[in-house]
């Protein structure tokens, strides 16, 4: 069932992804409206798994709600949508829906493993009060510059290189410029990834095939529904049970 049908839908998404988001709703003349949550959220899943709750909690006069953005650290796991219908992309983040696939995210972290910018993300990271470059000099207050720097280390040890989702929807050389800033920062080589906002258009389009996770009103998000039968259903810690 598709929006061509008639029914009632509300976007929920975040900035990290709005850029390409805005980008899809302009391209196919979507009128669904948007509820957008700050990026900082997806540092505390806990907290961002209360919060889309909150939200959901309010949410009424539509038949279902599109969840654009991935599992994040399971922060959708417990969410229960009580009069409408709960559409989620099978994928573990934003990045999986811009390169398209889960099998290009596996390929492409095959190659080398690569720390992902998109045009969104590089967006909304000007926007957030707590940037990876504030993060550093905040540690170097704390611990001193050598335990700072061996923290940054420690942190992005596993990672070889910057990878730059290129959509070919956006200004590429203004958007290389920004993550070269990173990657010097990071002292990582920083290259060109395509990507495609594909993905996106058939979220925001339907039919909703094997690529999306719908969930019936009432039902709650369970680790069987990301995951398959055979995975562990059971809650993570931490997590709140769902509203009565």
């Amino acid at each position: 069932m598709n929006r061509q049908q008639g029914m009632k839908s509300l976007i929920i998404t975040c900035r990290t992804i709005q850029a390409e988001v805005d980008k899809v709703i302009q391209q196919t003349d979507c009128g669904f409206p948007v509820i957008y949550l700050e990026s900082a959220l997806h540092n505390e899943p806990d907290k961002l798994r209360g919060v889309l709750q909150e939200v959901l909690n309010r949410v009424s006069n539509v038949d279902q709600v599109l969840v654009v953005m991935g599992y994040c650290g399971n922060a959708i796991l417990g969410l229960k949508p009580k009069g409408f219908r709960l559409i989620i992309p099978r994928a573990d983040d934003c990045i999986t829906m811009l390169l398209g696939s889960q099998q290009k995210r596996a390929e492409v972290q095959r190659t080398m493993p690569t720390y992902f910018l998109s045009s969104g993300w590089l967006t909304s990271w000007e926007q957030m009060e707590r940037t990876i470059f504030e993060e550093y000099e905040r540690t170097i207050r704390r611990y001193g510059r050598e335990k700072a720097d061996k923290i940054l280390r420690v942190t992005f040890k596993h990672y070889k290189r910057i990878g730059l989702i290129d959509t070919g929807e956006f200004p590429l050389a203004e958007l290389m410029a920004k993550a070269q800033v990173h990657a010097d920062f990071l002292q990582l080589k920083c290259e060109v990834i395509p990507g495609t906002l594909d993905y996106l258009r058939k979220f925001l389009s339907g039919p909703w095939d094997q690529d999306f996770i719908v969930i019936n009103p009432g039902e709650t998000i369970a680790m069987e529904h990301l995951f398959g039968k055979q995975a562990d259903c059971s809650l993570p810690p931490g997590t709140p049970a769902p509203n009565a």
